[in-house]
């Protein structure tokens, strides 16, 4: 995911951190505990770490991958980036000419 533009996560970084990657190794159905994997990145710098959810995150997570990404996010103390998309839809015309003679 892109992330607003850091030098600073837990420690400083050598450069600017413009993505996060997140990542969870399988676990048992009941799990006490889930570790996740996170790698910021960016031009020139990279770091990487694994943190351990709480149980009231395992338990809110579900389906809901949000609740893993904002948990990382904020304990990394990182914004994630808002991004616009612009859509733009092209109409097709088909004209049909019928000839009588």
């Amino acid at each position: 995911m892109q992330i607003v533009p850091t030098d600073y996560v837990q420690v400083p970084l050598d450069g600017t951190a413009t993505e996060l990657e997140i990542r969870v190794e399988s676990f048992p159905l009941f799990p006490s505990e889930i570790h996740v994997f996170w790698k910021v990145s960016g031009v020139n710098t990279s770091k990487e770490g694994v943190l351990t959810l709480p149980q009231s995150i395992i338990d809110q997570w579900g389906t809901d991958d949000t609740v893993v990404e904002n948990y990382v996010l904020q304990q990394l103390n990182l914004t994630k980036e808002l991004s616009t998309t612009t859509t733009t839809t092209i109409e097709e015309t088909t004209t049909t000419t019928t000839i009588v003679e």
